[in-house]
C-alpha cells in the first residue's frame, strides 16, 4: 500500500482525500437541504452548527489535499484522450477545488455578515471574517446557493465522466480511485 501517488496510480491519501471529501459533500448536501425545508426548532439550530462546522472542515480538507496535490506527482491522464477532452479534465479539476474553496467561504461570510457566533464543532469559537452586514449577507447567500448548483453538476459530470471511462474506455481510472489494483 503506497501513500503516495506515483506516475501511473493514485496512492492511499490522495484516495482517502477524494472519498472523505466526497461523503462529506454528500452529507452537506442532504443536511442542507434538510435544515433549509425545517421550521425553527432545535433540531434546525443543531443542523445549521453541524452543517457550519462541517463546512469549514470541507475547506481545511481542501487547502490540505491542494497543499498535497501541488507536492506530489498526479497520475497521468491517458495517451488517448485528445487536447480537447484534457481541457475539460483540467477545467472540471480546476473548477471542483474552486468551489471546494468558495462554498465554505461564502457560507462563512453569511454566517458572519448576519452577526452570528459560530463554533467549530463546539469546540472553539470561530471568528466573523466580516463585519454584519445584510447586503453582504444576502449578496454571500446568493452566491453560496448558486456555488452549490453548480457543484452539484459539476460533481454529476465527475461521476458520469469516471463511468465513461469505465465502461466505454474500459481503463483503470475508476478502478484506481477505488484502490483495486488491477491491469490494463
Amino acid at each position: 500500500m503506497r501513500w503516495k501517488n506515483t506516475q501511473t496510480e493514485w496512492g492511499l491519501t490522495s484516495r482517502l482525500f477524494h472519498w472523505l471529501m466526497a461523503a462529506a459533500i454528500l452529507i452537506m448536501f442532504a443536511v442542507g437541504f434538510t435544515m433549509i425545508n425545517l421550521p425553527t426548532t432545535p433540531l434546525k439550530i443543531d443542523l445549521f452548527r453541524f452543517h457550519k462546522s462541517l463546512g469549514l472542515l470541507l475547506l481545511l480538507l481542501a487547502i490540505m489535499r491542494l497543499f498535497w496535490r501541488s507536492i506530489h506527482p498526479v497520475p497521468g491522464l491517458p495517451a488517448y484522450l485528445s487536447d480537447s477532452e484534457i481541457l475539460l479534465v483540467r477545467t472540471g479539476q480546476y473548477l471542483m477545488y474552486a468551489l471546494l474553496i468558495l462554498i465554505p467561504v461564502s457560507g462563512w461570510i453569511i454566517n458572519s455578515a448576519a452577526n452570528l457566533p459560530m463554533q467549530w464543532f463546539g469546540l472553539f469559537d470561530v471568528p466573523a471574517i466580516t463585519g454584519p452586514s445584510i447586503k453582504i449577507e444576502d449578496y454571500a447567500k446568493t452566491a453560496h446557493l448558486t456555488l452549490i448548483i453548480i457543484l452539484g453538476l459539476a460533481i454529476c459530470a465527475h461521476i458520469l465522466a469516471a463511468l465513461r471511462h469505465h465502461t466505454i474506455y474500459k481503463n483503470n481510472i475508476l478502478n484506481n480511485m477505488l484502490g483495486r489494483q488491477t491491469k490494463d
